[in-house]
């Protein structure tokens, strides 16, 4: 698999509105959408007296609605988020951020055509706004347009150098492409700018981790979950780093079943428990945690193995599909996780087979990749 992330965390940038005109200087700053969770409901607070102050009219309603359907989108509730910014909107359609954050909220309704709309109408109506270039580049980039999404992120950086949040993209943007120099670079920098960004040390964490710096990794990681404790996905990647690292097992078990308690949906973290789990002797629970997966979909077939319901054969010919990008990812993803399972059943001869295929084949942005070269290593 891709390193596991956060999307709704990670997927958008963040539209800063500028303060309006009130009494309550306090209100003023907590109303200002900043994305930090923990001040959502401060910040929603705020916002609304500001909305409910007579003397505050136009541009400055505007703003306070726009960064209210900030604060409502960084809670994951994208209705409330949209009607705060559709009045936003409706109050000054010439205020680019909240198309930005409009843009954010309809992400979170998966309507990615009204997303792209409202991110170019920001760049229309101010041309040079690093957060409008930086939300379009990430649309760009989940779509799998990377070239449109380097060219978003670069106007970024340079209508705003000191913007951390540009290079964070674009560092994770060259970190799917397989750049991890470049990816380092820009993700240093990005710290540097911020070094309270959690989600910049997660994604460096990550690149460490393939570029086999593992101590790194888990340094980086451990600094994200200072910032952002209840990320699911820090807690599992950082859970691979320590399996690959060979004596961490019962640290890996602890982080894969962190991130199993705050993703029961997540089906990786709910494999990879139970691998350490069987690695560390401790009873198999995946058949509980599969009741909350999705059968149906990749990776069930490998959930099925480990549960005894498949061959390592049916594993593999699950993995063939007509989208031949998927088909080698998935392919990717069978011969590893049967490796792992021919080594639970102590076939080191077909582990090692299967292993080396991962080795081989697996794209180099997947954890198994990584994985399967560290098991060879091991020789366990």
């Amino acid at each position: 698999m891709r390193f596991s992330v956060l999307l709704a965390g990670l997927a958008t940038s963040l539209a800063f509105s500028s303060p309006v005109l009130a009494d309550n200087l306090s209100d003023l700053d907590q109303c200002k959408f900043v994305g930090e969770i923990s001040k959502a409901d401060q910040g929603i607070a705020a916002c609304g007296r500001i909305i409910g102050d007579a003397k505050v009219a136009g541009s400055g309603r505007a703003v306070a609605f726009s960064n209210r359907c900030g604060w409502w989108w960084a809670k994951k509730d994208p209705d409330r988020a949209l009607s705060d910014c559709n009045e936003a909107i409706r109050v000054d359609r010439t205020y680019a951020p909240a198309y930005i954050n409009r843009g954010n909220a309809y992400l979170g309704k998966a309507d990615i055509d009204h997303a792209f709309s409202d991110f170019n109408e920001a760049i229309r109506l101010d041309p040079k706004s690093a957060w409008a270039y930086s939300a379009r580049g990430d649309l760009h980039k989940a779509k799998g347009e990377f070239d449109r999404a380097l060219a978003d992120f670069n106007q970024a950086i340079q209508f705003d150098p000191n913007y951390a949040i540009g290079y964070f993209f674009r560092g994770d943007l060259y970190k799917r492409m397989g750049d991890f120099d470049h990816a380092m670079s820009d993700l240093n920098e990005s710290i540097r700018l911020d070094p309270n960004y959690a989600a910049a040390y997660f994604i460096r964490g990550c690149v460490n981790y393939s570029k086999g710096n593992n101590p790194s990794a888990l340094a980086d990681f451990e600094s994200s979950i200072l910032l952002d404790p209840n990320n699911p996905f820090v807690y599992f990647n950082r859970g691979v780093a320590y399996f690959v690292i060979g004596g961490r097992i019962a640290d890996a078990q602890a982080d894969f079943k962190k991130a199993n308690q705050l993703n029961p949906q997540d089906p990786y973290a709910a494999l990879w428990l139970d691998l350490t789990e069987r690695r560390n002797d401790v009873p198999s629970h995946l058949a509980d945690t599969a009741k909350q997966l999705d059968m149906t979909a990749w990776p069930a077939p490998v959930i099925r193995q480990f549960l005894g319901e498949l061959s390592a054969a049916q594993t593999i010919a699950a993995a063939s599909d007509e989208d031949p990008k998927k088909q080698v990812a998935q392919t990717c993803e069978a011969n590893f996780y049967s490796g792992e399972f021919a080594l639970l059943k102590k076939n080191r001869p077909e582990a090692t087979r299967l292993f080396k295929l991962a080795a081989k084949d697996c794209p180099p942005t997947f954890i198994e990749s990584t994985a399967a070269v560290a098991e060879l290593i091991a020789k366990r």
